[in-house]
């Protein structure tokens, strides 16, 4: 079986390719569309990371059986291609769910105790800032969470153990399941921002969240509430996240993700001492990148081999 690595793999995955007799790896020249074309000829499988699945891509590889992207996001793929030949995209989705929680919280703790401000006081000597805290406890405030799949469920448990107030909004999540996680459900999540401290989103990013966090949302936060996006960029609107964040109308945010990446470098983000940011590193920790490059072989290997899990396919549509 030919299968087409777009970009290396940590060992863990690519070990698993190299210890299959049965599979010839192919690398492309290029990235660019061009470049992969050229190289989809023949190949039954494709692991993709960042690469561009077009439907050019797609098209020219007329022999594929199976897709497994390195991570959980797929906005790089076009999967109404896949759809229309029933191929199944695979996800790597038991990886980096707790890395991104954890990066959530990182966010969370950082802005709440303005982690920038009093490193910056401590290397300058400016003890005097004791005098007048800035920093607030997280203890007693409220988080609302909007998605509540593989990484929400896994936030919730941590903000609870921090003994914050937990909202939850996902219209494809039963109540119960979100009170029994000892949540409070909430049908839409507009209707709690006035009581939210920290706002954060975990959803893909399709037509239905596109700008889900936009200018009438964000007016209704509070001046000293806080905004993380570690899903992808798009949801929250950033034009009008800046806006608000400049005025003073909320107290800043945490972004890992964004609209174009890297962000130009005259991007207002990256001007603003109120605004953290990560390079869309909220799910590339060290244990992460080794369970997801070993996800991402084995969803590819076991789609090729007739034995995929369900669970792991984004499109399910193609399993009917």
């Amino acid at each position: 079986m030919k299968i087409l690595m777009t970009e290396p793999l940590q060992p863990a995955g690519f070990e698993l390719f190299e210890s299959r007799a049965d599979v010839e790896l192919v690398r492309p020249e290029s990235l660019t569309e061009e470049g992969l074309i050229a190289a989809v000829e023949g190949v039954e499988g494709i692991a993709v990371r960042s690469a561009r699945l077009t439907p050019n891509v797609l098209a020219a590889a007329t022999r594929l059986r199976a897709v497994s992207r390195h991570g959980v996001g797929f906005d790089n793929v076009d999967v109404a291609s896949l759809n229309q030949r029933r191929i199944p995209l695979m996800l790597a989705i038991n990886a980096n769910a707790v890395s991104v929680a954890e990066h959530t919280m990182y966010f969370l703790l950082s802005l709440a105790k303005r982690g920038r401000i009093y490193d910056e006081a401590a290397r300058n000597s400016d003890f005097g800032m004791r005098s007048a805290p800035i920093a607030v406890d997280i203890a007693g405030k409220t988080l609302t969470i909007v998605g509540f799949g593989r990484i929400g469920t896994r936030l919730a448990p941590r903000a609870l153990a921090f003994d914050m107030r937990v909202n939850v909004c996902d219209p494809y999540v039963d109540a119960e399941v979100i009170r029994e996680a000892g949540c409070t459900p909430v049908v839409d999540f507009r209707d709690v921002l006035a009581e939210t401290d920290f706002l954060t989103v975990h959803t893909p990013l399709n037509d239905e969240t596109r700008g889900i966090v936009g200018k009438e949302e964000l007016a209704q936060l509070r001046p000293d509430s806080f905004v993380i996006n570690c899903a992808r960029g798009g949801i929250v609107d950033e034009a009008a996240l800046m806006q608000e964040v400049d005025s003073g109308a909320i107290a800043g945010a945490g972004i890992d993700v964004y609209v174009e990446e890297p962000p130009a470098p005259d991007h207002p983000f990256l001007a603003s001492d109120r605004i953290m940011l990560s390079p869309h590193s909220a799910g590339v920790s060290v244990e992460a990148a080794t369970r997801m490059s070993r996800e991402t072989a084995e969803n590819l290997l076991a789609a090729l081999d007739g034995t995929l899990n369900p669970a792991a396919v984004a499109n399910p549509v193609v399993l009917g």
